[in-house]
């Protein structure tokens, strides 16, 4: 999901987003400059990354956590994880195995420290834009003059 300046919805979004400012942001109408930079300022926002490397959540992954694993899991995260795999989408099945509290994989002696390793990975700091529209989203000045006028 990304924003999309010909799409009357994202527009929509956008449009409410500036007029009512509702996080405080300190948008000033007819400066769009500043409003640019305030919406795709990378602040307090939890954003969840649709992909993920497969190397990182190897590297993630501590020797005792993986041995701690039975052997179907461990199989799991050899086929889920090949070397070199830059774009392991994060799917909802992905994410419940790799971060859901007593529902993911991870033995119960490394599960919280595990859960919270894999999230670290796919929920990271973003910004008010990445927040509406999804993560590696930037809404640029002509996205922002497009809402305005709409």
């Amino acid at each position: 999901m990304a924003f999309d300046n010909t799409d009357p919805t994202d527009l929509a979004a956008l449009k409410s987003e500036i007029a009512t400012d509702p996080d405080g942001l300190g948008y000033v109408a007819g400066n769009t400059a500043q409003g640019v930079a305030l919406i795709n300022e990378v602040l307090t926002y939890t954003v969840s990354k649709s992909q993920i490397s497969a190397d990182d959540v190897r590297s993630a992954c501590t020797y005792d956590a993986y041995n701690n694993l039975a052997i179907d899991e461990q199989e799991w995260i050899r086929w889920m994880t090949p070397p070199g795999i830059e774009n392991m989408i994060v799917t909802s099945d992905l994410r419940t195995q790799l971060t859901d509290g007593s529902n993911s994989i991870w033995a119960p002696s490394d599960r919280t420290a595990m859960n919270s390793a894999m999230l670290d990975l796919i929920d990271v700091p973003g910004s008010r834009a990445q927040d509406l529209f999804g993560y590696d989203t930037s809404i640029s000045s002509q996205d922002w003059l497009a809402a305005v006028n709409s």
